[in-house]
């Protein structure tokens, strides 16, 4: 049976201090401590009693540094205390890193709260970390419901939920610094004695929604947009889908193998489950078209197999020329001939697709011409899947409105799928 190895030692090779020692496999190695000529002859004793603790509690972790005095620096050394803005730094290159790819080349959503998170916490960027504690977190909820913002022409402020998510970003990210030993765990219960804000209990603001939109006012407001805009806002209103997946829609993403229900799933040509909002969950979106929905893309698709947007602000565009050339009250003989006066090379272009953000806001000015209460496009989505709740029970319209796992070319084999395309279908007969 092997002895008890003995304690290593300093010893002094020539000009340098070394120390033998066995690593956890067995093998033995030498660490230098430098020669007297570098530093004094007390310090490297001193150094090397600190670095003998710490190979002694976790050899791996001390072996992995280029040399004994790194290890101590970056283990022990009390100028080496992790400060608030060193952390959020720290996590947001692991959040670039880690998070994963939703819909669009765009920046991942979650990084503008990471933003917003180290410009409040930018006060406490020097402070250590072990030193900001519940008192400071309550603080960054305080100045966030005063904080106001410039939002176009208008001033808004943070709305409650916007705060809660805020606060539980930072409570994460303490969570991930104790798993790195950046945080001593007693800090974790601490932060969490911040509680969410409640509604009416603080000055923060409630965004409320419309709950529903009547029939009548839907009506109104198709009046007051363009037969592009209508439409889209009418298959909203049809299927439920979201404002995005109407805007990305193309005739490649529908199929057409029931006549009564089409089936259309999101750039279906872009990976096995398609190109959409909840794509990280290998979940594959599958919206049903009925009558309705077939009568209006019948209208504006020439070729099923094109993989151009259906609806395009290029067409928009052509649509309210035509309409102001009829409106016309000057003589084509006099004046401007119709398209004399256009700019041959025009600073604005319309884009290909729209997006949620342009339907939006056609939307809302529609709402306002119109004289009806604003809604957004996903205040429809709402109104369709309160419908068909009232009129089939929850679990209809959670199934219309859902999602489920699988590859593109097994749909039809799906339960899920196949419930969806009934609750559409029951959904029309009974409307």
């Amino acid at each position: 049976m092997a002895g008890i190895r003995k304690t290593p030692k300093l010893r002094k090779d020539g000009k340098y201090y070394v120390a033998s020692i066995y690593k956890p496999d067995g093998q033995r190695t030498n660490i230098s401590f430098g020669c007297a000529d570098e530093r004094p002859e007390g310090e490297i004793y001193i150094a090397f009693g600190k670095w003998l603790n710490l190979f002694t509690e976790q050899p791996q972790k001390v072996l992995s540094f280029k040399s004994p005095y790194e290890a101590i620096q970056q283990i022990i050394s009390p100028s080496n205390i992790v400060t608030v803005g060193e952390l959020v730094d720290k996590y947001q290159s692991y959040a670039k890193k880690s998070f994963r790819f939703v819909r669009s080349s765009a920046e991942h959503p979650d990084l503008g709260f990471l933003k917003r998170v180290e410009r409040f916490l930018q006060p406490y960027s020097a402070w250590p970390v072990d030193q900001f504690g519940p008192d400071e977190l309550h603080a960054v909820q305080s100045a966030l419901i005063q904080h106001e913002y410039v939002h176009g022409k208008k001033k808004k402020r943070y709305t409650r939920r916007g705060i809660n998510d805020v606060t539980k970003w930072i409570k994460r990210m303490w969570k991930w610094g104790v798993g790195r030993q950046f945080v001593q765990i007693e800090k974790l219960p601490a932060l969490d004695e911040v509680k969410s804000l409640r509604s009416g209990e603080s000055e923060a603001v409630d965004n409320h929604k419309r709950k529903r939109i009547t029939e009548e006012e839907f009506k109104k407001v198709l009046e007051k947009v363009n037969p592009i805009v209508a439409d889209m806002l009418k298959l909203i209103w049809l299927t439920a889908m979201r404002p995005y997946e109407v805007c990305e829609m193309r005739p490649f993403d529908i199929l057409r193998d029931d006549p009564e229900c089409w089936l259309y799933i999101p750039g279906r040509d872009r990976s096995p489950v398609g190109k959409h909002k909840t794509m990280r969950f290998e979940r594959i979106k599958v919206i049903p078209l009925t009558s309705e929905a077939q009568k209006l893309l019948k209208r504006r698709i020439k070729d099923f197999e094109s993989k151009e947007y259906i609806f395009s602000p290029k067409e928009a565009i052509e649509v309210v020329l035509k309409t102001k050339s009829l409106r016309r009250k000057t003589l084509l003989n006099s004046g401007n001939k119709p398209g004399t006066n256009r700019k041959e090379h025009p600073m604005i272009h319309p884009r290909n697709q729209y997006n949620h953000n342009s339907l939006c806001r056609a939307c809302v000015r529609a709402c306002e011409k119109a004289g009806v209460a604003k809604f957004v496009p996903y205040d429809l989505r709402r109104t369709m899947a309160t419908g068909t709740r009232s009129i089939l029970g929850k679990e209809a319209a959670k199934v219309l409105l859902g999602h489920t796992k699988t590859d593109t070319t097994d749909i039809y084999l799906l339960e899920e799928v196949q419930e969806a395309i009934k609750v559409a279908k029951l959904l029309v007969s009974k409307t």
